[in-house]
């Protein structure tokens, strides 16, 4: 049987598998020279992306400086008071300064038991709470107040919460709210929630909380002639120098909680004094005159001597808001002062600040040119629900109350959005005095943005400046590069160098940073450098520095701000203004350097064409690679054929060598 022989690893004395690798590998030097060339044109084609993508995030933050939802037109309140008010604004809110007074904040029913045994049960029932107009019901199968309370939350948690406290060692209080604030949404508890309410002394059975005075001719009264005082469907009006006095049908005791409404108008009829003209006085008719021949003589006009003209003193005027009083008995005590209103206003006067009891309401109208009208007279117990009212309320379903420059308005919740265009009033606490709410450009996130916009625009200066150039100082000017990153960039150093588009865009990129442009405040502000932007924010004296030449851009945050609050409108333009009147930005900063990067970055732009030629060069080399490669491997082959062939003759000269030294030898002994 003949030897088996692999070639390569049988021993024939040559090593035919170097020999091969190393025919192989200067076959192979075509191949990894195209590969060199992949691995250029993948780095340049990465390059490209790179500044395409830095392209498009100075774009887009041009963009946003001159766009549609540019921050220039973004507003923010500012409340001179954040405990009792605060306010944010969207870009419809007009700027300026509102007085607002916080009156009541609105409430939700918050209705709290007496102190309760740690054991106290709840029965078994059918158990209901209406808040406004909602209802839910539900059944509880009886237990503690905390199982109560729990059931509560979970059956009923859309209208109304439940909360136990347990106040001592061996007490407990449940506490039960209304989630709606508003006085339209008042809290009842319906079926066995009444009785367990009564039981546990969350609610008191009350009588007569409410008293509507009827203003009639025979329950209105007065000291001024009659024809000073009208009564017409339900509404009392006092004419000027005029009194009136309502009675109510019985005294009302005034409880801690017990208040009046009522609404009443305050109409100013003031007309300015226009003095009576000078009156002419008698005329006496003119004598005749002589003629003599064809001479006539006019006799002198008559006269009639009159007293000096004195012009008559304009009529008196007399102003007193103090309109409104409350009679207890024989005493009565005034209310503040009001004021002029543009038709009826709700006045709501809690009757315990002023008198022990209610007898009659007074308006005393001493003014000459104001005419008071009231209707509605309501005197409550807002805590009162029908026939029973809370024993410990925390709170009371209320609306709250708001002055707006003056004008009083009422909302059941305490987030107001519909009183001020593009503004919404968040109430915390009553007021005494009014807060001013100023309403303003939001000048902080005009300064984010151009931050970003300057951060983009050096970013992509700088990563032009590695790519087209070679000198390693420009890495070294990077101070807040890290380790990494510094190598990274001495990496790309040069890569594009001499790149003429390249240059010509960062060429452009300064020059649209540099120029002038029109604005409302002319020249003296056309310039970015006139509001703190430049390349040399360093100011003058302070030495050559490389980076102010490579086009870097710097911002002063105390001029730009500084600008921004003395010439706002001047700022905004100098990045995007309509020059025209045709609602179209048409020049600015932000849009000549936008429009500027546009043809790099569009459907078959630069960027795009360049990336394309690489990829597109990318497969075509390796395309011939695979052709390459596999040419190679039939030469491979050919070639291990070929040494195979030449090992196996070589290892047959060998054996028979052998065998005839083998012959030789037996024949030599014989």
């Amino acid at each position: 049987m003949s030897d088996i022989m692999i070639p390569g690893i049988t021993s024939s004395g040559i090593d035919t598998e170097s020999m091969v690798d190393s025919i192989m590998e200067a076959e192979r030097s075509t191949v990894t020279r195209m590969e060199q060339r992949i691995d250029a044109a993948e780095e340049e084609r990465q390059a490209w992306l790179e500044v395409g993508r830095r392209i498009s995030n100075l774009q887009a933050a041009s963009r946003l400086l001159f766009g549609f939802e540019n921050p220039f037109h973004e507003r923010v309140a500012h409340s001179s008071d954040e405990a009792a008010l605060i306010a944010t604004a969207n870009r419809n809110a007009p700027e300026g300064t509102t007085r607002v007074a916080v009156r009541q904040l609105a409430e939700a029913d918050r209705f709290i038991s007496r102190n309760l045994p740690a054991d106290f049960q709840v029965d078994r029932g059918r158990y209901g709470f209406r808040v406004g107009e909602s209802e839910v019901f539900f059944t509880f199968q009886g237990g503690s107040l905390e199982a109560f309370a729990q059931t509560v939350n979970q059956r009923a948690g859309d209208l109304v919460s439940a909360r136990v406290v347990r106040n001592t060692a061996n007490t407990r209080v449940i506490l039960i709210e209304a989630k709606q604030t508003g006085a339209d949404f008042p809290l009842s508890f319906l079926q066995d929630a009444r009785p367990f309410a009564l039981e546990a002394g969350i609610l008191k059975e009350v009588r007569d909380s409410v008293v509507r005075p009827p203003i009639q001719a025979s329950t209105v009264t007065g000291t001024t002639p009659a024809d000073s005082r009208t009564v017409s469907e339900g509404t009392l009006t006092v004419a000027p120098g005029g009194n009136a006095a309502i009675r109510l049908p019985v005294p009302v005791p005034s409880t801690e909680s017990m208040v009046m409404e009522l609404e009443i108008n305050v109409r100013d009829l003031y007309e300015p004094w226009t003095p009576p003209e000078r009156p002419p006085g008698p005329r006496v008719p003119d004598p005749d005159g002589v003629t003599l021949g064809d001479v006539t003589v006019e006799s002198a006009p008559s006269t009639v001597p009159l007293p000096e003209w004195e012009e008559p003193p304009p009529p008196e005027v007399r102003e007193d808001l103090e309109l409104l009083y409350l009679r207890a008995g024989q005493t009565s005590v005034a209310l503040p002062e009001l004021r002029d209103t543009d038709g009826f206003q709700t006045l709501r006067v809690p009757l315990a600040e002023h008198v022990g009891r209610l007898d009659a309401i007074e308006i005393r109208n001493r003014n000459t040119h104001r005419e008071i009208s009231v209707r509605g007279i309501t005197v409550y117990d807002p805590r009162a629900r029908e026939d029973v009212a809370p024993l410990n309320p925390i709170s009371t379903a209320s609306d709250a109350i708001v002055e707006i420059d003056g004008i009083e308005v009422i909302r059941p919740t305490n987030s107001i959005d519909d009183l001020i265009d593009g503004v919404t009033l968040t109430l915390r606490r009553p007021t005494v005095q009014p807060v001013e709410l100023l309403v303003e450009p939001d000048r902080e996130q005009v300064t984010d943005a151009l931050i970003q916009f300057l951060f983009y625009y050096n970013e992509l200066m700088r990563e032009i400046n590695i790519l087209t150039r070679s000198d390693t100082t420009i890495v070294d000017e990077l101070t807040n590069y890290t380790r990494e990153e510094r190598e990274e960039a001495l990496a790309r150093l040069g890569l594009l160098q001499g790149n003429l588009a390249l240059n010509s865009l960062k060429s452009r990129m300064q020059t649209v940073m540099m120029n002038p442009y029109p604005t409302d405040a002319g020249n003296q502000l056309s310039l970015l450098a006139q509001v703190g932007i430049s390349t040399n924010q360093s100011g003058p004296g302070s030495g050559f520095e490389a980076g102010r030449m490579r086009g870097y851009m710097e911002m002063s945050p105390r001029e730009v701000g500084a600008a921004l609050r003395t010439q706002f409108i001047a700022v905004r333009q100098l990045f995007g203004n309509d020059t025209d009147g045709d609602r179209a930005i048409d020049s600015g900063v932000a849009f000549e350097l936008e429009r500027s990067l546009r043809p790099y970055t569009q459907t078959g732009g630069l960027i795009a064409t360049r990336t394309g030629g690489i990829s597109r060069s990318i497969s075509d080399t390796r395309s011939r690679i695979e052709r390459e490669e596999a040419r190679l491997a039939q030469v491979e082959a050919r070639y291990r054929a070929d040494f195979a062939r030449m090992e196996a003759a070589l290892r047959q000269m060998r054996d028979s060598e052998q065998s005839l030294e083998t012959l030789r030898s037996q024949t030599g002994n014989r």
